[in-house]
């Protein structure tokens, strides 16, 4: 009878331990696997250069100030902000060569007057990388787009003006606005004179232009759009992001 009565004390041990371990198990399984949960552990996942960093993509002052040790803050739209999921940034392939701290303001949907309206919001670092201005070609109608490419240059100069307000001695360079598929050749036309448009500016007023659209649009015309684009606007992860690193570092080659 003892030996009987102490194995009905220890049963609903036993089955408590068990449930324990199997909600413990639940609990990891679930983390793991559903890494997206809000208790998750958040999993950086590396993203490649496109044809990955060869000597020639090094061969660039952007590439030394990215290398400098130097602070950068990255300024744009939601190409910039990060796209997909889990907000995917342009420049995210980048990031294991930049040796200083990183910043970032950026919003979907923002065109250059909204930078300029942000002017407290922006961070103090020493080199700032401007990517703005599709949603201004796109957009025509938007109560905040500039309407011609000489408004755009001039409020980019805006912004220019206002970011030497916050670290005068920063190195700024200005990102021609990206390429956006699938669109008329008017609204291509008009991409082309806001990317001259700024061009002109920057070489007047001695900032850094960099024009990936011709690098951009030539690889993805060749290999494919589903390989490289999220939609007409915005690269996808793994590739997309990836190419997008490659031909800013190309289009800023010596």
């Amino acid at each position: 009878m003892e030996k009987e009565g102490s194995a009905t004390v220890k049963t609903p041990a036993i089955v408590l331990s068990i449930v324990f371990l199997l909600l413990v198990l639940g609990f990891f399984v679930f983390v793991f696997l559903y890494p997206n949960s809000p208790d998750a552990p958040q999993v950086q996942t590396k993203y490649e250069i496109y044809g990955g960093m060869t000597d020639e993509l090094k061969n660039s002052e952007l590439f030394e100030d990215l290398q400098s040790g130097r602070s950068v803050c990255f300024l744009g739209d939601s190409i910039t902000a990060g796209t997909e999921i889990n907000g995917i940034h342009w420049y995210d392939p980048l990031t294991p060569y930049i040796k200083g701290s990183i910043s970032n303001l950026s919003t979907g949907g923002w065109m250059v007057q909204y930078l300029i309206e942000q002017a407290t919001a922006i961070p103090n670092a020493d080199i700032y990388v401007i990517a703005i201005g599709i949603n201004d070609v796109i957009f025509r109608n938007a109560v905040k787009s500039a309407q011609t490419p000489e408004e755009f240059a001039q409020r980019c100069s805006l912004l220019a003006d206002t970011i030497k307000g916050i670290s005068p001695d920063a190195k700024l360079y200005f990102i021609a606005p990206w390429t956006f598929i699938g669109q008329s050749e008017d609204i291509n036309d008009l991409g082309n004179s806001f990317r001259d448009a700024l061009k002109d500016m920057c070489a007047g007023s001695g900032y850094q232009y960099i024009n990936p659209d011709p690098v951009i649009t030539s690889v993805i015309y060749a290999e494919g759009y589903d390989k490289y684009m999220y939609n007409d606007f915005h690269p996808n992860a793994s590739e997309g992001v990836g190419l997008y690193s490659y031909a800013v570092l190309k289009a800023a080659v010596k």
